[in-house]
């Protein structure tokens, strides 16, 4: 009988402690709210990777997608055809035109991407990537447009947004071996360090 009650009173105040948890949490999130937006580091960076491809390189695209056109009219695919050009037009434009310059901000709060706010509660995690010779700041959101935002930055500052990012975000653990389709993609991932 003794030994019931003990275990009884050990789930109440489990349940109490639980109680008191949930409030604390509840009165940090209102404290959280409350606190006024203070912006902790600003950088300025170009708003996409960009890689001037060599006319070598693009001659030679371009050649192999003047062969799949002509692959596709001889099965009289002509709406596949107007997506290919459209396609290597596309690509044409992001290899040639250089990206604007943006500017980025992370603040106590959020951070600012292309003159919009994402709350940290909207965002999942983060992490660094490389690609070519650009590093890449990953950030994935709960959102499906934009599901992740890419950030290009310096290597002297990734250090400073990791510091300041690992106090709001969980910074990405990459389970399984990066695919190579990944790497295209997305850029070699950065451990943390």
């Amino acid at each position: 009988m003794e030994d019931k009650k003990a275990e009884k009173i050990q789930v109440l105040e489990k349940q109490l402690q639980s109680l008191k948890d949930d409030i604390n949490e509840e009165k940090d999130k209102k404290d959280f709210d409350k606190k006024p937006r203070e912006v902790l580091y600003t950088w300025k960076s170009p708003a996409r990777v960009y890689v001037n491809w060599d006319k070598q390189k693009l001659y030679t695209v371009f050649l192999w997608l003047l062969v799949i056109i002509v692959l596709l009219l001889f099965i009289k695919e002509y709406l596949t055809i107007v997506v290919v050009v459209a396609l290597g037009f596309v690509m044409y434009v992001m290899v040639r035109v250089p990206p604007n310059i943006i500017e980025h901000t992370i603040t106590n709060k959020e951070i600012m991407w292309f003159d919009k706010d994402y709350p940290y509660k909207d965002l999942v995690n983060f992490w660094f990537s490389k690609r070519g010779d650009q590093s890449i700041l990953n950030i994935d959101t709960n959102y499906k447009i934009p599901a992740r935002l890419v950030l290009i930055v310096d290597e002297e500052s990734q250090d400073k947004i990791k510091t300041i990012l690992s106090e709001y975000l969980p910074y990405k653990e990459f389970k399984n071996r990066q695919s190579r389709f990944s790497k295209m993609i997305d850029g070699t991932y950065i451990p943390i360090q």
